[in-house]
């Protein structure tokens, strides 16, 4: 399920011909821009304790001063779904523009997988500066499966055997020898049948092992319970969970708890399309902070800490504006403190009206998921850069 959020367009890219251009212009614009080789935008600095070198540490917890940009831990990913035969283009422009993490599918109808490992190419990046994603959809998924040109004839029958051929033709359409993360792919919100999602998973964990698969993890996952039961009896364990952030879910309320004990990232997609109508109820509160509400959207799915926004913009500007909201959202709901001062970083205020708003009530008195006090205080307080509309 890698559906991505959508807002409507404001600017239009560059026709595709100037693609070779632009891929030329790569580094040239990360180094001129951002001081470097582009990794600014995601290197945040969340605790002043540097005692914790897990560069995958959840920036929101405290974890590591710096959160690797090569990493699902991050609070931005692009996700290709519907981009069709541009896939190429604005992936290598979202790259250019400072997003490292690409989100996509093989064999999913809405997805132009090959389109990806064209687009990442002309980035000018080398494979290890990116965290290339993609899921497995079981053959028997009628809504989501699409056959692959490189399919052979006669489709295998078995689970295990889909995983394998659609994981061997994921890496040739990404032109990449091995894969950050894979995901399985429930039908919507549908869990496929709990025999066949282990026997993949299985197959799963023996790439892992090969070393094909770095990281693993499900779509469409509602239930707490299964969701425990399987993570216990899982020898190695789903570290990224992609779900819709909509009213509908009650926004995974019910999850939160489980979600928190296991560490598990959760991958948020229908953020602007769904019940939160682009975070326009909140229009005002935006224009007074100086950000769109899109991006005051964005920045409060962020900061409640081990979330990662999914985004499809096919436009530039908007390509932008995301990202910079990934480095100031702290700035929209808390106040920034002296250094090991939590007092005027204490309250939650803002992000609980915030939450009011959308509806989404939290159970009993439980506060919404983030940091505590002590790590708000140590946060990175840089304003966000007015958005260019």
């Amino acid at each position: 399920m890698v559906r991505v959020a959508r807002r409507k367009a404001g600017h239009r890219l560059p026709p595709a011909r100037h693609l070779a251009v632009a891929a030329l212009a790569v580094v040239l614009v990360c180094k001129l821009a951002f001081g470097g080789d582009g990794d600014s935008y995601y290197k945040y600095k969340y605790n002043a304790d540097t005692s914790t070198k897990d560069a995958s540490a959840s920036p929101a917890r405290g974890g590591s001063p710096e959160v690797s940009p090569v990493s699902f831990r991050t609070p931005l990913a692009y996700g290709t779904k519907s981009l069709k035969e541009r896939t190429g283009e604005l992936v290598a422009t979202a790259i250019s523009e400072g997003f490292r993490h690409i989100v996509t599918g093989g064999h999913h109808s809405s997805h132009n997988e090959t389109g990806v490992g064209h687009g990442w190419k002309a980035s000018g990046l080398g494979r290890s500066e990116l965290f290339l994603q993609t899921c497995f959809v079981p053959f028997g998924n009628r809504a989501d499966f699409a056959p692959d040109p490189l399919d052979p004839e006669q489709a295998p029958e078995s689970i295990e055997e889909q995983v394998r051929l659609s994981v061997s033709i994921s890496l040739k359409n990404l032109q990449t020898d091995y894969l950050d993360a894979l995901v399985f792919h429930n039908n919507k919100a549908k869990r496929w049948a709990d025999d066949e999602i282990r026997r993949a998973w299985k197959v799963f964990e023996e790439l892992v092992d090969e070393g094909t698969v770095k990281h693993l993890g499900m779509t469409s996952v509602h239930d707490p319970e299964w969701f425990e039961t399987f993570w216990n009896q899982s020898r190695i364990k789903p570290e990224i969970v992609q779900n819709r952030f909509h009213s509908n879910r009650q926004y995974d309320v019910n999850m939160q708890e489980v979600f928190r004990r296991h560490n598990t990232q959760v991958q948020r997609f229908w953020l602007l399309n769904g019940s939160s109508r682009g975070g326009r109820r909140s229009k005002d509160e935006a224009e007074a902070r100086g950000v769109t509400p899109a991006q005051l959207m964005l920045g409060f799915v962020m900061s409640m800490g081990s979330q990662t926004c999914l985004v499809g913009t096919k436009t530039q500007q908007h390509m932008r504006d995301d990202v910079e909201v990934a480095r100031c959202y702290p700035s929209l709901f808390w106040e920034a403190g002296s250094a090991g001062d939590t007092e005027r970083a204490g309250s939650d205020e803002a992000r609980v009206s915030y939450a009011d708003k959308l509806g989404m009530k939290q159970p009993g008195d439980r506060p919404l998921p983030g940091p505590d006090e002590a790590a708000r205080g140590a946060m990175d307080y840089r304003p966000c850069r007015s958005a260019a509309r």
